[in-house]
C-alpha cells in the first residue's frame, strides 16, 4: 500500500480545484446524448433497466454494492472489497460483459470484470441489459451486459460536485466531478478515491477481518466538441487498486493485488445526406501484480494492451426503418509470468437492424460474424420485437446465440491451459411483460439460456487442473421488477421499488444446481421524502446457494438490512449530509464458503453541490 500517500494528495488537491470552480448556477443535463447508440436504439424488445442518480449514490462503494442492493445479479465476493465476481441469470462471471461507452472491457486475462475496482460515480448512466448481447457486445455477453455510460451535452452547463465520506474499520473516501460547458465545447473531470483498514469484527466468531486493506483511486476526463456536421468526443479513465487478500475463517491472509487500468476512446461522427457515421479509436491497458506473500518483494505480473478501430453508419429510413453496419478491427497483445506473451487478432461484422411499423410495435433483426481467431468463430444472431398492446399493458420477445471465446488464462496458461479449446455458445429465448396502474410499474420476465462447449478446469491425473470444453448447462427462471410512489399531502412522498428473481442454473452432466447460483434473490427499498428530508429503508434476501459440485455444502441464504437519511439545504451551495446504517441488525452472512462479510457499520457523508 505503498502509493496510498500519493493517492490521497491527488485527490485532495483535484477535489479542491473543483469546489473552488466559479459557477454561476446549478443545472441539469438537457438532451444529453451518449457514444453507445446501439444501446438505445436496438434493445427494444430487451429488458433495460437505468439506475438513476440517487440510487447510485446510495449505494456507492463500489459496482458491486450498487447492483446487490437494486439488480437480480447475484455477486461472489471474496470477503468485503475483495475479489468480486457476478452470476447474471446463472451465467459466470464471465458470461456477463462490462460495456464501457460501447466498449467490452472484460479482462483478456480472465474474461471477467472485478466489480469492486470499479467506482459508480465516474459515470453519467448505468444500465442493466438483461439477455444476449454477443451481436452487439462481442465475447462475454450471455446472460447480460452492465453498460457504464458517459454522456455529453453542449447546452448550458456549469456544475461542480464535490463529496466527502467516513465510515466504520478506518474507512474515508472523496470524489469530486465537474461539467461544464462554453460554445461548443463539452468538458467534464472527475476523481474518486476510497481507502479502507476493513478491519471488521466476524460476528459472533471473536474474530475480526485482518490483512484485507484496500485503496481505489479513479480519474476520468470526458470532452466533446461540436462540428459542422457532427461531433468529436473523446473519453478517459485510470483506475489504480491496491488490495491485501483477507484470510478467511481457516486461513491466514498473506496475499496482495495491484492493478491499473487506462482506457482511451475518441470517435468522430459525422452527418452526410441521410447517413449518421462514426469512426472510432479505441486503446484499452490492464497491468497486474499479484503478491503471495505482501511481506516480500516478489510477484507474479502480466499487462495486455488492447488497439479497436472500428467503422459504422447508421441510416433512418422513412422515420421507420433504422439500419446500422459496422466493422471493427481488435488487436490484443498481451504477456504474463504465466502466460507468456500472445496476441490475438478480430475482425467483426455486424448488421443491426430496427422496423418501427407503428408506434404500438417494432421489432429487430441483427448478425454478426468474426475472423482471424485462432479458431471457428460462430454466427451470432438475435431479433427481438416489442407490442404496446394498450395503454397499460406491453409485451416483448427477444432470442438470440451468444458465444464466448477463450480467454489468454483458458489458452495459454504454464500449468495446464488448452490450446485446443473451442468457444462456448448459447441460445436465450426471453418472454417478458410490462404493466402500469398509475403510479405502479411492473415488470415480469421469463428466460430460457441452454449452452453447450462450457470451459471448465478439471483435474487431469488428479494433480493438474486445466481446461476443457465438457459443460452443458440449462438455465431458466423468472424475475419480477415493481416500483410505486404515491404523493401524501403536498410535500410528502412514499416510494417503493422492489426486485425478485428466481433462477435454476443446471449442469445437465450432474443434474445439479451450479455453484455460487442461489434459486432465490430479493432486493427493496422504501423510500420517504419530506421537502428535502429523505429517508430509506432498503433490504436484500439471499437465497442458499451451493459451495460445491455436487450441491453437498451450501453458504445459508441471509437477509440484510440499511438504514439511510440525508437532508439537503436548498439554498446555494446546495450542501448534503448523512449518514448509512448498514446491517442494522447486525447479521452473520457469506457469500463464498468461510468468508464472513461485515459486521454492523456506519458511513457518514457530507456532498456540495456547487
Amino acid at each position: 500500500m505503498k502509493q496510498n500517500g500519493f493517492h490521497i494528495i491527488l485527490a485532495f488537491f483535484l477535489c479542491t480545484v473543483s469546489a473552488y470552480a466559479q459557477l454561476d448556477s446549478i443545472q441539469h443535463l438537457p438532451e444529453v446524448m451518449m457514444t453507445d447508440s446501439k444501446l438505445v436504439h436496438f434493445s427494444k424488445g430487451f429488458k433495460l433497466e437505468k439506475l438513476n442518480d440517487s440510487i447510485v449514490e446510495r449505494n456507492a462503494t463500489s459496482l458491486t454494492e450498487t447492483l446487490r442492493y437494486n439488480s437480480s445479479i447475484y455477486f461472489k465476493e471474496n470477503g468485503f472489497g475483495m475479489v468480486s465476481s457476478p452470476s447474471f441469470r446463472g451465467t459466470n462471471a464471465a458470461q456477463t460483459a462490462v460495456i464501457w461507452n460501447g466498449i467490452n472491457i472484460n479482462s483478456i486475462f480472465t474474461g471477467q470484470t472485478d466489480f469492486n475496482t470499479i467506482s459508480p460515480l465516474n459515470y453519467d448512466e448505468i444500465a442493466i441489459r438483461s439477455g444476449g448481447g454477443g451481436v452487439q457486445y462481442g465475447s462475454g455477453a450471455v446472460g447480460g451486459s452492465i453498460h457504464l455510460n458517459n454522456t455529453y451535452s453542449f447546452k448550458k452547463i456549469n456544475n461542480t460536485k464535490v463529496g466527502l465520506h467516513s465510515g466504520s474499520f478506518s474507512t474515508v473516501g472523496a470524489n469530486a466531478n465537474t461539467t461544464q460547458t462554453w460554445g461548443d465545447h463539452y468538458l467534464n473531470v472527475g476523481v474518486d478515491f476510497i481507502s479502507s483498514e476493513n478491519d471488521f469484527e466476524f460476528v459472533g466468531k471473536n474474530m475480526t477481518n485482518t490483512h484485507g486493506q484496500f485503496l481505489r483511486f479513479a480519474a476520468t476526463v470526458n470532452e466533446a466538441r461540436k462540428l459542422k456536421r457532427g461531433v468529436a468526443t473523446w473519453n478517459s479513465e485510470y483506475i489504480y487498486n491496491d488490495r491485501n487478500f483477507s484470510g478467511s475463517l481457516n486461513t491466514i491472509g498473506k496475499d496482495g493485488y495491484k492493478d491499473i487500468s487506462t482506457r482511451n476512446l475518441w470517435l468522430l461522427q459525422q452527418r452526410t445526406g441521410i447517413f449518421n457515421t462514426k469512426a472510432s479509436v479505441a486503446h484499452l491497458f490492464e497491468q497486474y501484480r499479484y503478491f503471495p506473500d505482501t511481506e516480500k518483494p516478489s510477484y507474479d505480473d502480466g499487462n495486455a494492451n488492447t488497439f479497436i478501430g472500428a467503422l459504422q453508419s447508421e441510416v433512418l429510413l422513412q422515420k421507420k426503418l433504422r439500419i446500422n453496419g459496422k466493422v471493427e478491427y481488435n488487436y490484443i497483445n498481451a504477456e504474463g509470468d504465466n502466460v507468456g506473451e500472445n496476441s490475438r487478432k478480430t475482425l467483426a461484422t455486424v448488421l443491426l437492424i430496427n422496423h418501427k411499423i407503428s408506434d404500438d410495435f417494432n421489432y429487430g433483426l441483427n448478425i454478426r460474424k468474426e475472423f482471424f481467431n485462432d479458431f471457428d468463430n460462430p454466427f451470432l444472431f438475435s431479433a427481438d420485437a416489442k407490442w404496446k398492446v394498450s395503454k397499460n399493458y406491453a409485451l416483448r420477445l427477444n432470442g438470440s446465440k451468444n458465444y464466448r471465446v477463450p480467454t489468454f488464462n483458458d489458452l495459454y496458461w504454464y500449468a495446464g491451459g488448452n490450446v485446443n479449446l473451442h468457444p462456448e455458445t448459447s441460445y436465450q429465448l426471453e418472454l417478458g411483460q410490462e404493466f402500469s396502474f398509475g403510479k405502479l410499474n411492473v415488470d415480469v420476465a421469463a428466460y430460457y439460456i441452454s449452452s453447450e462447449d462450457l470451459i471448465k478446469w478439471v483435474p487431469e491425473n488428479g494433480i493438474i487442473w486445466e481446461p476443457v470444453n465438457i459443460n452443458e448447462a440449462r438455465n431458466y427462471g423468472a424475475e419480477l421488477n415493481m416500483g410505486y410512489s404515491v404523493k401524501l399531502l403536498k410535500q410528502h412522498t412514499l416510494g417503493f421499488t422492489a426486485n425478485y428473481s428466481y433462477t435454476k442454473a443446471e449442469d445437465l452432466e450432474k443434474e445439479k444446481q451450479l455453484i455460487y447460483v442461489p434459486f432465490h434473490k430479493a432486493t427493496g427499498t422504501l423510500q420517504y421524502n419530506f421537502k428535502t428530508l429523505l429517508v430509506y429503508f432498503q433490504g436484500l434476501y439471499n437465497g442458499e446457494a451451493y459451495t460445491t459440485t455436487d450441491n453437498s455444502a451450501a453458504v445459508e441464504a441471509y437477509k440484510i438490512f440499511n438504514l439511510g437519511a440525508e437532508y439537503t439545504f436548498s439554498s446555494p451551495p446546495e450542501i448534503t449530509f448523512g449518514g448509512r446504517f448498514k446491517n442494522v441488525f447486525n447479521v452473520y452472512y457469506e457469500n463464498v464458503a468461510y468468508r464472513p462479510m461485515p459486521s454492523r457499520n456506519i458511513q457518514l457523508f457530507l456532498k456540495f453541490n456547487i
